[in-house]
């Protein structure tokens, strides 16, 4: 009986104590807000000298592409094969049974309606060795299209 008695004030406390941290760590977090203190890293950039990408500079959308881009949403699978071109991989088109497949360095392999389709939007262009590359194009939808998983 005991045992229980101390077992339960013991959960109470514990309760109430993660109850009061929850509490102090959501009221800490906005204090700086609301004091007009910005923290150092929340600070605005400049632009000119900062600038986030994961690609090679070659392979950044130009913004010299003109003209509406014939789909406004691209398929997962349909991004996952234009990032891979455009981090620098030769895209492969393979039935599905082969994705897995090992491919020669640089290559990834996508299937094949993914890649008829990027390829007839012209979002990728033949190699002329059977593998495509990202065009302007495809950089393009890149940066403007959006993507339904």
């Amino acid at each position: 009986m005991e045992f229980a008695v101390l077992l339960m004030v013991v959960s109470v406390l514990g309760l109430l104590g993660w109850g009061m941290y929850r509490l102090m760590k959501r009221h800490g977090a906005s204090s700086p807000a609301d004091e007009g203190q910005a923290e150092p890293h929340s600070r605005p950039l400049d632009d000119s000298t900062y600038r986030v990408s994961y690609a090679p500079p070659e392979f950044e959308w130009s913004g010299t592409t003109t003209g509406a881009l014939p789909v406004k949403i691209l398929t997962y699978k349909q991004y996952e094969c234009l990032e891979d071109a455009r981090y620098g991989f030769r895209i492969v088109g393979v039935p599905p049974t082969e994705r897995k497949q090992p491919q020669p360095h640089k290559t990834r392999a996508h299937g094949l309606k993914t890649v008829a389709s990027l390829k007839k939007h012209g979002f990728l262009e033949d190699d002329g060795e059977g593998g495509y590359l990202i065009t302007d194009r495809g950089l393009n939808a890149l940066e403007v299209c959006s993507v339904r998983y």
